[in-house]
């Protein structure tokens, strides 16, 4: 017969998540998730930050690119968001990421044959646009930033319709999104990508180079430790506490679930500002052992306060956003007879 543990929650941690203060001046914003064999990179900005002009993303040291997709070959998906100044209405877009000739080029930005060129074959208010990024190695100053370089260009949104290389519709950046499938092969520890966004100058058309900022992605998974305590032998109660870290950081503001005997349960504690957790617990029936464990699913969350402490660039660069990709974490199983 099935043992039936019935518990009762007497207390647990309250606790309030951390608010992270962005930068006022900008918000640019650069995620970066993975798997072991994709790699999906995110960009989004407010309406009200100017159109880039060129983008660096950096690909951090400890990655290896397959290059070898012939032109044509379909690796990846991409999806995003435009603001159609003509119409004055969002757009979205969608498509696929097709490799292109290694010396396809989008001039002024960038020339010559690189290590590979993928398209963003875009579908947007029924035109087709083709977005090219170039793929090269880094080198000089740029090879602190990482092994690789992904550059792409845009047209300028906010100058007169009919000026020659203006972009569609007057189309602005929002959010622009990008999987690519057995492309990379990515390294088992936390890595931290950096990009760097140069906007045009309102109205001119003319890139700003003044106006470069840096954002980061911290790409990292979390662990989520567990450790019991009897607090009261004759009124069997049980102190349930643990951490929630990323990259060695604490975690706030995170539901921590307890699962028992295999099973998830209905109780739960948030972690506080330095990323603990604590539940007690009181057991009634007879004395069985009991089988703890913890586990949380932690979103996407921004971390600009402390990722963008010590800037690429200093003094050259700012860093205006920064934030922390997604995990999942179960902790060790303990085991308790009480």
């Amino acid at each position: 017969m099935k043992r039936v543990l019935k518990l009762a929650v007497l207390a647990g941690a309250v606790t309030t998540a951390l608010a992270f203060a962005g930068n006022a001046l900008a918000v640019q914003k650069l995620s970066v998730n993975q798997t072991p064999t994709s790699l999906t990179i995110k960009l989004t900005q407010a309406q009200s930050d100017p159109q880039p002009a060129k983008i660096q993303i950096f690909v951090p040291s400890g990655y290896t690119l397959n290059t070898s997709a012939a032109p044509g070959t379909v690796i990846g998906t991409t999806s995003g968001s435009v603001f159609a100044r003509d119409a004055n209405i969002p757009l979205p877009l969608s498509g696929d990421v097709v490799v292109a000739p290694p010396n396809t080029n989008a001039a002024p930005c960038f020339t010559g044959t690189h290590m590979a060129v993928w398209l963003l074959r875009l579908q947007v208010a029924g035109q087709s646009i083709n977005l090219p990024i170039a793929v090269d190695a880094t080198s000089g100053s740029n090879a602190l930033l990482g092994s690789f370089q992904l550059v792409t260009c845009l047209a300028p949104a906010d100058v007169p319709q009919g000026t020659p290389g203006r972009s569609p519709n007057g189309a602005q950046l929002l959010e622009a999104v990008f999987t690519v499938n057995n492309v990379f092969q990515v390294p088992a520890l936390q890595t931290t990508w950096n990009a760097l966004t140069t906007p045009y100058t309102p109205g001119t058309g003319t890139p700003n180079a003044a106006g470069t900022v840096e954002t980061r992605a911290l790409v990292s998974g979390g662990t989520v430790t567990i450790g019991t305590r009897v607090t009261n032998k004759k009124k069997r109660t049980l102190r349930i506490s643990g951490k929630l870290t990323q990259a060695g950081a604490a975690v706030a503001g995170s539901q921590v679930r307890l699962s028992l005997n295999g099973k998830a349960s209905r109780f739960t504690a948030r972690t506080s500002p330095t990323g603990n957790y604590t539940v007690v617990l009181r057991k009634t029936g007879k004395k069985s052992v009991t089988t703890f464990q913890a586990r949380v699913t932690v979103p996407e969350r921004d971390i600009t306060s402390t990722g963008c402490q010590s800037p690429s660039l200093p003094g050259v660069v700012p860093c205006v956003s920064a934030t922390a990709s997604g995990f999942t974490a179960v902790s060790r199983k303990v085991r308790i007879r009480l």
